[in-house]
């Protein structure tokens, strides 16, 4: 039953049908509006998820570019960082503890 009313795939109408039919729910306006609710939220969690893959997936190539840019021009990780624009202020999510050691103890 969980699965029919989380599913991100199903609309309202055919979850109650699937609740009437399979569950012997009784459709009521305040169980048809929970029903409405939990489409919202499995739309949310849905929307949660894919913006969060999206942003792992924007640092994990990030990371990669500045692997690469090193490999290849022999520049320093904060180098490759200033080549790629990176801000200064998202450099901790490509440093090692060593490397954000290193530059606080030089400011």
């Amino acid at each position: 039953m969980l699965e029919v009313l989380l599913s991100s795939e199903r609309k309202p109408a055919e979850k109650e049908k699937i609740l009437k039919e399979n569950f012997d729910f009784k459709m009521t306006e305040d169980l048809e509006r929970e029903v409405s609710s939990m489409c919202n939220l499995s739309e949310g969690v849905e929307k949660k998820g894919i913006e969060k893959g999206r942003e792992e997936g924007i640092l994990e190539a990030t990371k990669h570019s500045i692997e690469t840019i090193m490999k290849l021009s022999k520049m320093t990780r904060i180098q490759a960082m200033k080549a790629l624009d990176i801000p200064e202020e998202e450099w901790d999510k490509y440093l090692s503890a060593d490397e954000l050691k290193e530059i606080n103890n030089k400011n």
